[in-house]
């Protein structure tokens, strides 16, 4: 017999399933966890995963927080966490074990429940039974009939919208800021990072519908931004006053980030005091976003997947970093890898292709040379990460490994692995 956690992540067959009752009928089994805490709700195409750490950092200088976060780098655990400390094994395997007959029960009244939908039913049981004040929650893909979208936030949030899974949200900005604004609930405050024309009109239009107070963003409200390899500090005029923010994440998008969870905590009403907001911004972790997990040779990670990402990515890199790396990158083929390699080469003209560390959407690494390669002035094919990665430590004092979040993780586990040996 599958083990517990071996029999969810058999539920990813089932892939991706888009509506809410199967959601709604195991809320109902198990007494409606979702609704024994209160949530921040955060979409977009880029900058929701930021944006969701920080918000729960700032909760956490004062309350009881949760945070529910995915995919994972490297543990499956890492996806909910309490109080800086992930869900325990047990608590994944009690989870499992008691409800496996519930779930199987859904299957025959409606539909096999997904992989998503029952972690994400886990991680609002495992809130309601810690009893956080407030958990922070990231949509998975989309909004509107995301598996998520069964809570009622005090607050929801919305990021970038870019083009991304069109199949499943639409081709146009406009059909896409559609889904992304199915978080908003009736009279509940919504806050939008984003400032492209359509994306504006199609969350005032739903605010407006809903009877939900519409907050944007100034980006020209963020001032004295200055960005280093140690992180971004900032001032920010937000609506109950100013704030020098900082943070360890680099890059002017973490700046609008910051800045859209400081308005969302303010939205929210909750009383939390300047220093709180400010020591909250600071103590954010996000691993993954530009990272440093090596100095000798210099290896940064960073999970930009998409165009509009990798162009945030590129253009707070050149402002950071005056050398250029050697390029370790691999990309999933769901994603837009023409315009992808053609941003990432203004960072660097050498590169390697390798595979991230799902095999059945990574892209073949030597389909990518023969399609991008000539875009590099040195570009090789190494399919194993590991040891793509190990290659170019040797050939290159500054190393930046990107594309996939399945990449960065096998990478970052790698090298932690690696520490461990050395502390040992």
């Amino acid at each position: 017999m599958l083990s517990n956690l071996d029999y969810l992540y058999g539920l990813k067959r089932e892939g991706i399933k888009f509506d809410l009752d199967v959601m709604r009928g195991f809320a109902d089994m198990i007494g409606h966890p979702e609704n024994r805490f209160k949530s921040f709700h955060i979409t977009g195409s880029n900058g929701k995963g930021s944006t969701s750490e920080f918000i729960y950092s700032i909760l956490r200088q004062k309350f009881s927080a949760g945070i529910y976060t995915s995919p994972h780098l490297i543990k499956f655990n890492e996806r909910i966490m309490v109080n800086d400390s992930m869900i325990p094994d047990d608590y994944i395997d009690s989870f499992i074990g008691k409800y496996r007959p519930m779930i199987e029960d859904l299957a025959k009244i409606n539909r096999n429940p997904t992989f998503f939908e029952v972690t994400t039913m886990m991680a609002f049981q495992y809130f309601a039974d810690m009893k956080v004040d407030y958990a922070s929650v990231e949509v998975g893909l989309g909004g509107r009939l995301d598996a998520t979208n069964i809570i009622m936030p005090l607050v929801s949030v919305i990021t970038q919208v870019g083009y991304e899974h069109a199949d499943k949200l639409g081709c146009s900005l406009t059909s896409i800021a559609y889904e992304k604004g199915g978080i908003i609930k009736e009279g509940r405050p919504i806050v939008l990072q984003d400032q492209k024309p359509e994306v504006v009109k199609t969350i005032k239009s739903i605010s407006q519908v809903r009877g939900s107070p519409l907050i944007m963003l100034d980006p020209q409200k963020i001032r004295g931004l200055n960005l280093s390899e140690a992180g971004t500090s900032f001032d920010f005029e937000g609506m109950n006053g100013t704030y020098h923010l900082e943070t360890d994440l680099i890059g002017e998008y973490q700046a609008l980030n910051a800045a859209t969870a400081v308005l969302a905590i303010e939205a929210s009403g909750i009383g939390l005091e300047k220093n709180d907001i400010e020591r909250g911004i600071k103590s954010a972790r996000w691993p993954g976003r530009l990272e440093i997990i090596s100095r000798d040779p210099l290896i940064i990670i960073d999970a930009a997947h998409n165009p509009p990402a990798v162009n945030k990515m590129a253009n707070t890199f050149r402002k950071v970093f005056t050398k250029k790396p050697l390029i370790v990158a691999g990309i999933l083929s769901d994603k837009d890898s023409y315009a992808y390699f053609h941003v990432i080469r203004q960072i660097s003209d050498r590169i390697i292709f390798t595979t991230p560390e799902e095999k059945e959407r990574a892209v073949d690494p030597k389909k990518l040379y023969d399609l991008y390669g000539h875009l590099f002035s040195e570009a090789r094919v190494i399919p194993d990460p590991i040891d793509a990665v190990n290659e170019a430590a040797k050939r290159s004092d500054f190393v930046l490994v990107t594309g996939s979040i399945y990449l960065i993780g096998a990478v970052k586990e790698y090298y932690e692995k690696k520490r461990e040996k050395v502390v040992a």
